[in-house]
């Protein structure tokens, strides 16, 4: 009896235990019984049981944890997002299975079972469908979500710990600086200075604009370095002194006065509050500072850090009255003296049209097929919009607004109407052409468009008997004048690309902008600059006009660049010596109408002006003394000049407008752009590489490679403010030596190399992107990315971006890798042995999204590891 007592004791202390083991430990010690309503099935998971902790503090979750699907963590959305302490609003239909998340301004709407979900009022695609399951044995019923993704939406930091099952959810910093609230969730750097820690407390360093910012007191002033510091509040001026070396900042300036000489900053320095800590601080660029207090910097990409160190001393004689060749001169101090944007008269008309998704589809499914009878222009303010009535005596079935070159076609299902013309004398719309076709029971409407941005919508009235069409007309949205690396400005901006036509009265310089609204309102303003008396914006229906008064017949450049139209004006006489040759335009041509093409593969330069000056150029020879250009020759093709400049060497080039003159640049690639990349579309000619069938048409991987990385990928690479030059290892459908395609990216001076492919297996099952790389290639920036870095940040990104399964990173011994002098990886996007993923190669949204995504992860590369020139 004494013995079976004792058992039972023992039973019950264990007993004790296991009720009181946390519920999280219990996650992982057995299976859960889980029942999808999506697939109407039950099933044993006994996968990973996901824990998730914000901030560092475990969410609870009761007894409900998150799964893991397809690679993706789906968790409780009111247990991690609502109740927890990120606190997010939501409304749940539960009957439709729609969820709608929103905090901050961001709004994520969800539906059950569906890859489709709308962030912020557009489309967006899922790599994993949001779920409602139940956990049979607990008798509870979730809304699953994918955590990541739903976290990352609302600017939260998710890292997930495979080996604790668990995913850490931190909030971003909240900050604010340039008089806005930023949600900071970047780097968080460190701060060594000849070794120590430096201790920031709260704030730790940021990056903004590729620049590490520094606590100003504790690093250069509170630490070993011991530099002089004072703060001025009032004039926002930060000085820092050391030995005989003075630094002056201010805060939001990119000027800096180091004794008494004015150097312009990449970034400027900042006002930081960290507003979770109630506190300010004086944040500055730490490699500027730095270096002109004396001392060494570089940025440690691993740890996240800037280390600072002493620097060794100089045995050669320096002279204290020069600063050196690379520091140049003294640039006038940048200042903006006007920046007029959207007033308030125009708010709300500008959200509206620049939130235009230019809706294109209509649906509606009705028996009765549509009896258009009239197609009007409606009274409206034609100041900013036109509005098309189509009316019928029905309602309208499904219809669809295409838009091709510059024809806006509306195609109406199930409908007929008179074949027939209209002409209203539209601002935005030539002729208006009705076409019937009465045995498909279709008809078509199209409107000739007079602009090549014209914004558009389509929108169907209550009654669905009216179809409205909305042509909108461009807007200035900004207008801003001051001076910039030591020339003054005037820019203005618009919505779209601005058509602008100058004409010049003695000093005054209009700009008329038809069809354009001034959203920005009447102003004048005296500039009090040198070369700028003043600058007026003034409207005329529907149209805007910039008048600048110049001084003294001031030259001037014009660059017109996307929506962006600058105008810069030379401070003096003095003309640019950096031009490898000058090309004089025609009188009637303006340099916006000039366009070019990179030849590099025939080290061959393409400048095309439209018409036929080849007489004009004959009586005005191109010469030029730079002994690279080998040939300068002339020629007319599809109506256009086209001078061709053949060079000894592949060369870089940029081109500027010099007041009726072409100036060209020429150099190394490395000497002209910052950031260089080889796209390489992976086989070609006759090596197809694999090869199946969709729907009975045979897909040549090859083919979806160049589609991808040659095709789709030159509108983001060669676009206005992009920062990377795309060379490619193939432009045509040739077979290219893998030897030769690695060589490529040192002929060019590439920091970095990316070949495209589409992968296959023998079994149908496996899909989704792998990326590639040879760990026997030890190439390194200067800033740390090598091979496998770069791999890990493309398969980080490129299948959240297209939505493909996410597979894994691989060391291969690949020659386009091995071979290679820079950083190198190889795509392997989706399997075309599998038919989902095959279905995506072949689809052109896809193939759009990936060479975007190529494109965009590239821009992450070079922001975290730029190369420094």
């Amino acid at each position: 009896m004494f013995r079976k007592c004792n058992n039972i004791k023992y039973l019950l202390f264990l007993a004790i235990i296991l009720v009181m083991l946390p519920a999280t430990s219990a996650f992982a010690a057995a299976k859960l019984n889980l029942y999808y309503y999506g697939t109407k099935q039950t099933v044993a998971y006994t996968g990973q049981q996901v824990k998730y902790t914000y901030n560092g503090t475990a969410i609870k979750m009761g007894n409900t944890p998150g799964i893991i699907v397809d690679g993706t963590s789906l968790a409780p959305f009111n247990d991690v997002f609502v109740k927890s302490a990120i606190k997010l609003s939501y409304k749940y239909n539960e009957a439709k299975g729609v969820l709608t998340l929103s905090q901050n301004g961001t709004t994520l709407t969800l539906t059950a079972n569906s890859k489709k979900a709308i962030l912020n009022g557009k489309t967006v695609n899922l790599t994993l469908a949001p779920m409602k399951v139940k956990f049979k044995d607990q008798n509870v019923t979730k809304f699953l979500v994918p955590a990541r993704y739903v976290a990352e939406t609302f600017g939260y930091k998710y890292d997930w710990n495979s080996s604790a099952s668990t995913a850490a959810i931190t909030s971003p910093m909240y900050l604010n600086y340039n008089n806005k609230d930023v949600a900071y969730n970047g780097t968080l750097g460190k701060v060594t200075v000849d070794g120590d820690s430096i201790s920031l407390g709260t704030m730790p360093s940021i990056i903004v604009d590729n620049t590490a910012l520094l606590q100003a007191w504790k690093v250069f002033s509170d630490s070993s370095i011991g530099a002089g510091y004072s703060y001025n509040s009032s004039t926002k001026v930060l000085s820092l002194s050391l030995n005989s070396t003075s630094v002056k900042l201010t805060m939001g300036s990119k000027t800096a006065i180091v004794n008494g000489k004015s150097r312009t900053m990449d970034t400027a320095p900042l006002y930081v509050m960290n507003k979770a800590a109630k506190k300010a601080y004086v944040m500055v660029p730490g490699s500027f500072v730095a270096s002109f207090l004396g001392y060494d910097y570089s940025w440690n990409s691993a740890t996240k850090t800037s280390v600072i160190t002493t620097r060794p001393p100089d045995n050669e004689n320096n002279n204290d009255d020069e600063d050196g060749p690379e520091l140049g001169g003294d640039p006038i101090p940048d200042n903006v003296s006007l920046n007029w944007g959207v007033s308030s008269s125009f708010t709300d008309d500008f959200n509206k049209v620049s939130s235009l998704t230019g809706k294109t589809e209509v649906s509606e499914d009705n028996a009765t097929a549509a009896n258009i009878y009239s197609i009007q222009k409606d009274s409206s303010d034609t100041n900013t919009y036109e509005v098309y009535s189509i009316h019928s005596t029905s309602p309208f079935s499904k219809s669809t607004l295409t838009l091709q070159n510059q024809l806006l076609n509306l195609h109406i299902n199930n409908s007929y109407g008179n074949t027939d013309t209209y002409n209203y004398n539209s601002k935005l719309t030539g002729t208006i052409t009705a076409s019937a076709d009465y045995t498909n029971l279709a008809t078509d409407i199209s409107f000739a468009l007079l602009g090549t941005d014209t914004a558009y919508d389509l929108s169907l009235s209550d009654d669905k008997c009216t179809l409205y069409v909305t042509l909108y007309n461009n807007y200035i949205t900004n207008v801003e004048a001051g001076i910039q690396s030591g020339s003054e400005y005037v820019k203005i901006t618009g919505l779209k690309p601005l058509k602008i036509e100058l004409s010049e009265s003695g000093n005054f310089i209009t700009l008329q902008m038809p069809n354009t609204v001034n959203s920005v309102g009447e102003n004048y303003l005296n500039t009090a600059l040198n070369s700028l008396v003043s600058v007026q914006s003034t409207s005329l229906t529907g149209n805007t006009n910039i008048i600048i008064e110049r001084a003294n017949l001031a030259e001037y450049t014009v660059t017109q660049t996307g929506n962006t139209y600058l105008i810069t004006f030379n401070n003096n006489s003095e003309t640019v010596s950096d031009y490898s040759l000058k090309i004089k335009l025609p009188t009637e041509v303006f340099y916006s109408e000039v366009t070019n093409e990179d030849r590099y593969y025939k080290n061959q330069i393409i400048i095309r002006i439209p018409g036929d000056y080849r007489d004009f150029y004959n009586s005005n020879p191109i010469t030029t003394s730079n002994s690279v250009v080998k040939d300068i020759s002339l020629g007319y093709k599809n109506s256009m000049t086209e001078i061709t400049l053949s060079t000894t060497k592949l060369q870089g080039y940029k081109l500027n407008d010099l007041n009726g003159v072409i100036g060209v640049v020429l150099g190394n690639p490395r000497d002209i752009y910052k950031n260089i990349v080889v796209l390489d579309a992976g086989h070609g000619g006759t090596d197809p590489g694999a090869m199946r069938k969709l729907n009975g048409v045979t897909i040549n991987e090859k083919d979806v490679n160049f589609k991808i990385m040659y095709q789709l990928t030159q509108k983001y690479f060669n676009a206005e403010g992009s920062e990377i030059k795309a060379y490619y290892s193939r432009y045509d459908d040739t077979k290219v030596d893998l030897y030769e395609r690695a060589a490529f990216a040192k002929k060019v001076g590439a920091d970095i190399f990316v070949s495209l492919h589409m992968n296959a297996n023998n079994s149908s099952s496996p899909k989704g992107t792998e990326i590639y790389y040879t760990g026997s290639n030890k190439a390194t920036t200067a800033n740390g990315l090598n091979s496998k870095i770069l791999a890990n940040m493309f398969l980080n990104s490129l299948p959240y971006m297209v939505g493909t399964d996410k597979r894994y990173i691989s060391d291969q011994s690949l020659a386009v890798c091995r071979a290679n002098t820079v950083p190198a990886v190889l795509i392997e996007l989706g399997f075309m042995s599998n038919q989902s993923d095959l279905a995506l190669m072949a689809n052109p949204d896809f193939q759009e999204r990936s060479a975007q995504a190529i494109y965009d992860t590239l821009c992450d590369v070079f922001s975290a590891y730029p190369t420094g020139r």
